[in-house]
């Protein structure tokens, strides 16, 4: 059963491509969540804090399609946070190393670093798709860079302005949302390993170097100080997320509105086996526009809610 249209097999196609549900889905998930234990383990190896063979062992297994996710749903009626996972991760085993994942990390640990691989994913599909949309405005920029159209202030006729132009003004915004994409990389991919509270006192006074360890492994930065309780990169990365939806979306409904029948200046793309209506035969609409522009609402509206968590 699907819990919102984003799940849902009859609308889902309208919310999200198959390649961002591959990155936020369970799967991915826990194998995010594995790496982490994995690279932990990795890292107590070289610092002889467990055996080497311990951390063979548990990179060996620490791959989701191993273990059971809907006995990790079913466990969560019972446990909070990792502990789910870890009930379900000790079962594949075939010797007792199971005993020696998660050696002094803490929940949040795992689930934090978990959730940065995942957004790192995401980062770099979202700045793929942006840097082909800008690249795309450049093409269109230069084709009608001749092409008169009405300039229009207060949506009223003002100077005459190419299309061309127009579209430039465009890759210009989308420009800059790429470059802030690649300067929040270094706030943003970061790791998390420091215990219960943050002080690294589980790691046997070898925290710091464990840190390093694990996080060159896992291809993060190295945190100043534990960011537990501090969510200011994730809100900042949200709210960059915010800022490009509002460049889509005010694209998406100039476009809209230039299609109006009344001025049908541009128009977004059609493609034969495309319906307008099942009544009327002769509309184009501009669905398309209408869907991102609903779309980016929807992104929008999180940054105020990413700022209060």
């Amino acid at each position: 059963m699907a819990s919102s249209s984003i799940d849902s097999r009859v609308f889902g196609v309208l919310f999200a491509s198959e390649e961002m549900k591959k990155i936020f889905s369970d799967e991915n998930r826990v194998q995010k969540w594995l790496d982490t234990e994995a690279a932990l383990a990795r890292a107590q190896a070289k610092l002889g804090i467990i055996e080497p063979r311990r951390a063979e062992q548990i990179t060996k297994f620490a791959h989701a399609e191993l273990l059971n996710l809907d006995a990790i749903g079913e466990n969560y009626k019972s446990s909070i946070t990792i502990v789910p996972l870890l009930k379900e991760f000790k079962k594949v085993f075939d010797d007792d190393s199971g005993e020696f994942v998660h050696w002094g990390a803490t929940s949040q640990d795992i689930m934090d670093n978990g959730m940065i691989l995942q957004i790192r994913e995401a980062h770099a599909l979202l700045t793929r798709l942006l840097d082909k949309t800008y690249r795309e405005c450049l093409k269109i920029a230069e084709k009608y860079k001749n092409t008169v159209m009405a300039g229009r202030t207060h949506v009223i006729h003002a100077l005459p302005i190419t299309f061309g132009f127009k579209v430039a003004m465009w890759a210009q915004e989308i420009k800059r949302s790429l470059q802030r994409l690649e300067e929040i990389k270094p706030r943003l991919f970061v790791g998390q390993l420091s215990g219960a509270v943050g002080t690294l006192a589980s790691q046997e006074g070898k925290g710091f170097e464990m840190q390093k360890l694990m996080f060159e492994d896992l291809g993060l930065n190295v945190p100043i100080i534990s960011w537990h309780p501090s969510r200011d990169h994730i809100a900042e990365f949200v709210a960059l997320q915010a800022l490009i939806a509002g460049t889509i979306g005010r694209i998406a409904h100039e476009i809209l509105s230039l299609q109006r029948t009344e001025i049908c200046e541009v128009e977004e793309p059609f493609f034969m086996g495309k319906v307008g209506s099942s009544t009327m035969p002769h509309k184009r609409n501009p669905q398309v526009c209408e869907s991102v522009i609903a779309l980016t609402k929807i992104v929008r509206a999180q940054a105020p809610l990413a700022v209060e968590a």
